[in-house]
């Protein structure tokens, strides 16, 4: 069953507004005339925003339903996924500036040394997974 099979009957006044997406009074508060829109993503997650300013949590626990109703997979990845590419680069970058930065011979400050030290860390890290 997909999220917004288990979604839109429990809401009031659900209207299409155009292919996957959708309005309907949000549960989560006294609501009239329909302030929550609906939107299905290409994954089937489905989005929710309410205009008056009710969260997601707020308006699935209004239905008895969980946040994880609203991703196809109930919220569970299949395999683990590491961290993209740019944030591999990144990392990279910051060991490279920061080990370039001392090889000059400059002093940098602890916050700098942090970061470089957790840059390292991060890569380390994501090589034992490899």
């Amino acid at each position: 069953m997909m999220p917004a099979d288990k979604l839109l009957p429990r809401l009031n006044k659900v209207r299409p507004l155009k292919p996957s997406q959708w309005v309907a009074c949000c549960p989560a508060h006294d609501d009239r005339n329909p302030s929550l829109k609906i939107t299905e993503a290409g994954d089937g997650t489905l989005l929710l925003k309410c205009w008056a300013g009710c969260s997601a949590a707020q308006i699935v626990a209004a239905i008895g339903l969980d946040m994880r109703d609203l991703f196809p997979d109930g919220g569970q990845r299949s395999s683990p996924r590491g961290p993209s590419r740019a944030a591999v680069e990144h990392e990279r970058h910051i060991v490279a500036i920061g080990l370039s930065l001392q090889a000059r011979g400059e002093k940098l400050p602890k916050s700098d040394l942090d970061r470089l030290e957790l840059a390292r860390r991060r890569l380390a890290q994501w090589e034992e997974r490899v």
